[in-house]
């Protein structure tokens, strides 16, 4: 199930869970279902009013705080609370079956099974042309970029505080001496106490980088040993994965951590690092023509920007003709192609 599916699943169902369907939510809700057996089955042992009381009931028993922390999963968009309504809960509770069959693979039946000490996974995923802002059971804030996924089990800030992550996120860590924060990035490690920093680790990129806007942070490596860097507030690591090397330089750090309030910043980047970013903040796909275009540099600040107003700044900057071609299937991005 994608992720534009599995959220309007979940809407379908809050919406008749709490009687706000209409005719048409109605007939799309059913057509998912008569599609899924799995869902069906979920649906239909769920639907009865006692049985979601009942299931509700097991998640308390189980460990109230714990269980309705992991349900809620510190998602903006998920306003319900410990004292709402039965129906409330339950709305939320399918919209986060719906994002969990998604990226999680979180089943209903392994949801209930954590008495029995079975670790389980909480997934986000940020879809192209978005980013988002979650909480962690931790309090520590994260920023998601667009295309990001992040991780993390169900014993988050018990006895770890371990955070596996593809793409780009920006973390501002509550302090805890006792269990550090570390962050996953294929094989590198970054490890804090509390902290702001900027991880960029998209899967397609061969390096990993680092930006540190306060505090202090530790880079380790699986399967290199004697690799440990601390790096330092105002720096970047550049991290490559091929060679296991790593470059450290000084850098503005907003230009890498802007992004996070809306910003985008282009100071002398080459085309190609301006294609791969625009193409992921605005869920577009660029066709180059010439691969002149590549050696370009481009500068610019794009806050709230059009796609058409992006290209006109690149044609009045760099000498470039754009055309775009509008798609009018959502699902198909727009597309944009550059040419001499």
């Amino acid at each position: 199930m994608k992720i534009f599916d599995a959220i309007n699943f979940g809407s379908l169902l809050g919406k008749y869970l709490l009687g706000k369907e209409n005719g048409s939510d109605f007939r799309q809700l059913k057509l998912i279902v008569d599609k899924n057996k799995d869902i069906e089955r979920i649906f239909y042992r769920l639907k009865d009013e006692k049985q979601i009381a009942a299931e509700i009931d097991k998640y308390d028993c189980i460990d109230r705080n714990q269980a309705w922390q992991r349900f809620s999963l510190r998602m903006a968009f998920i306003s319900a609370n410990r004292s709402a309504k039965r129906w409330k809960i339950a709305a939320g509770i399918f919209l986060i079956i719906g994002l969990g069959s998604l990226a999680g693979f979180l089943k209903y039946e392994v949801l209930n099974s954590n008495q029995s000490g079975t670790l389980l996974y909480t997934t986000f995923t940020t879809p192209l042309g978005q980013n988002s802002k979650i909480t962690l059971p931790d309090s520590s804030v994260v920023w998601l970029n667009s295309g990001t996924t992040l991780t993390y089990n169900n014993h988050f800030s018990v006895d770890n505080r371990n955070i596996e992550i593809e793409g780009q996120a920006f973390f501002h860590v509550e302090h805890n001496q006792k269990i550090p924060l570390v962050i996953k990035c294929r094989d590198l490690n970054v490890t804090v106490l509390g902290t702001k920093f900027d991880v960029n680790a998209y899967p397609n990129h061969a390096n990993i980088e680092v930006v540190l806007e306060e505090g202090v942070v530790q880079l380790t490596h699986d399967k290199v040993g004697s690799f440990k860097h601390l790096l330092k507030p105002g720096e970047k690591a550049e991290f490559d994965t091929g060679n296991k090397t790593l470059n450290v330089s000084a850098v503005d750090v907003y230009k890498f951590t802007s992004w996070k309030d809306g910003i985008l910043i282009f100071k002398n980047d080459p085309m190609n690092v301006v294609i791969e970013k625009l193409e992921r903040w605005y869920n577009i796909k660029i066709d180059v023509q010439n691969k002149e275009i590549y050696d370009l540099v481009f500068n610019a600040t794009i806050v709230n920007q059009s796609v058409d107003e992006i290209f006109g700044l690149i044609k009045y900057t760099c000498s470039v003709n754009y055309q775009i071609i509008h798609s009018k299937d959502p699902k198909i991005p727009e597309k944009v192609i550059l040419s001499n």
